[in-house]
């Protein structure tokens, strides 16, 4: 698995993606050609880091996840800020 950034240039267009898909959700792309989003994406990212990571992204499958996700991408500056780290970007 590797993780690379929306911005880089073609990327978006070259999986047939939309900027306001990727502004809003996670994804991720498998070889075949399977996309997923949200916490579906997030959760099979996690699992493939393995460790503790992959208890948390078996999460990800539980009934709500999805709304949890929602919640956190939506709020996500705010929580790195939190955290103190906030984004590079300003939140639109």
């Amino acid at each position: 698995m590797s993780a690379k950034p929306n911005q880089e240039p073609g990327l978006i267009e070259r999986h047939g993606l939309t900027r306001d898909q990727v502004a809003g959700a996670v994804w991720t792309i498998e070889p075949s050609g399977r996309r997923m989003s949200g916490a579906a994406a997030a959760g099979l990212a996690l699992r493939e880091m393995g460790g503790g990571w992959r208890a948390l992204g078996h999460l990800a499958r539980v009934p709500g996840a999805g709304l949890v996700y929602a919640v956190v991408a939506r709020t996500r500056g705010r929580l790195s800020a939190l955290w103190g780290d906030p984004p590079p970007y300003p939140e639109g």
